[in-house]
């Protein structure tokens, strides 16, 4: 799609402009559902819309026609749109939280990605892949390779990928134009099936020294962009400032979809008596009573943590205090906390309908399935983040 001559959203769109947008978007999302889900892949129209809507504008300096609004907003859009399409939602929090790293770059190479075009949302994999082949070449390197999970890869313009290069190996984070890959499709999950995350494979693919950055570099390089732009308030932020809630807010906006559902439908709904048949309500039963409010209480608790840490992270963020490693730490046990509940509570409310959830296109089953899924994430891993809290909490104070 070309879209560079489209003028960028209006710079007087505010956060509660961009929220609205995105809770008007909610029942087209819901219609949209069980197709994007069977498609594997947002429909083109879908991603219009958000673009229109100015979603993928949010974390973007003004210099490229960005809102420069806070991660507050973003996870609470994630969280918004999730509650139409975990998948949609996925895709947006993925393409907008991925401007980070184009702001790692010098000023050329995000001019080069924005200057003519707002539009452009980089996409890819960040996971080091040691068996790509790298050639050294004049003005670069010559690159070939696969990298799965391209989560949004069906319309961003550019990839990210990491690549190995020199006698060690060193990692290197890399961008290149979409055209110049192709498409594995090989994306057939259980859950988060509307991501399109396919695989994407470079073959002897020329990519010069500019869009090719060592870790360390990375770095260096949004420190950098405090001074291009310096009223963007996200630079100041501990990098990577993606894959937080605005990840987990997808897992919680799922959960509160699968709420607001069994509570609109349990008073119709019946379940088998017994192996010799009949019916009883599930609205009758003192059990189902319980489970549920226990399960919407948990949901309704996620939610707060979201809207909270999210919006304390950024009130940090201006005012320009330094994150601990407890806090960090205290952050990333959040997170997967949040996903954690919204799996559990999903699971009790799939427990209380039964076999009917079996059926894919039922909105409990696609809740379930996304969730369990998003739970396996390498940002949402409640374990890893369990050992990395409680070494921060139980330190020795620094002397």
């Amino acid at each position: 799609m070309n879209q560079s001559h489209r003028e960028p959203p209006t710079r007087n769109k505010t956060a509660e402009d961009i929220i609205r947008a995105a809770e008007d978007f909610v029942p087209i999302l819901r219609e949209l559902a069980v197709k994007t889900d069977e498609d594997r892949r947002i429909t083109d129209d879908v991603y219009r819309q958000m673009e229109e809507a100015g979603f993928f504008h949010i974390l973007k300096p003004k210099k490229y026609g960005g809102l420069e609004l806070g991660e507050e907003v973003h996870a609470k859009v994630t969280m918004t749109l999730a509650q139409g399409c975990a998948s949609t939602a996925w895709v947006f929090s993925i393409l907008d939280a991925d401007n980070s790293l184009i702001l790692c770059f010098p000023e050329e190479v995000q001019d080069e990605v924005w200057g003519t075009d707002s539009y452009a949302t980089l996409a890819g994999y960040t996971g080091y892949n040691p068996k790509a082949k790298v050639e050294t070449v004049e003005g670069g390197y010559r690159v070939s390779g696969s990298w799965a999970f391209c989560s949004g890869s069906d319309f961003s313009k550019w990839l990210v990928f990491v690549i190995p290069i020199g006698e060690q190996g060193e990692a290197h984070v890399i961008i290149v134009p979409n055209e110049k890959a192709t498409t594995v499709d090989d994306w057939f999950p259980t859950g988060m099936r509307g991501t399109g995350s396919r695989t994407k494979v470079l073959d002897d693919v020329f990519i010069p020294e500019r869009h090719v950055l060592t870790f360390p570099e990375l770095q260096a390089g949004w420190v950098a962009s405090r001074e291009l732009h310096p009223t963007f308030d996200m630079l100041h932020t501990t990098f990577p400032s993606y894959g937080k809630f605005e990840f987990a807010g997808v897992a919680v906006g799922a959960a509160i979809a699968a709420v607001e559902y069994f509570a609109e439908t349990a008073g119709s709904s019946t379940r088998v008596a017994h192996a010799l048949g009949g019916n009883y309500n599930l609205a009758e039963q003192d059990y189902v009573a319980s489970e549920f409010a226990q399960a919407s209480g948990d949901v309704l608790m996620a939610q707060y943590m979201v809207e909270r840490q999210s919006h304390d992270v950024s009130e940090r963020t201006r005012a320009r205090i330094p994150s601990s490693e407890l806090d960090l730490a205290t952050w990333n046990r959040n997170y997967s906390l949040v996903t954690r509940t919204s799996k559990r509570a999903v699971d009790q409310i799939a427990t209380l309908i039964g076999a009917k959830t079996g059926n894919p296109a039922h909105p409990i089953s696609r809740a379930k399935r996304d969730i369990e899924f998003l739970s396996h994430h390498v940002t949402l891993n409640w374990r890893q983040a369990a050992v990395q809290y409680f070494a921060a909490a139980t330190a020795s104070p620094a002397e």
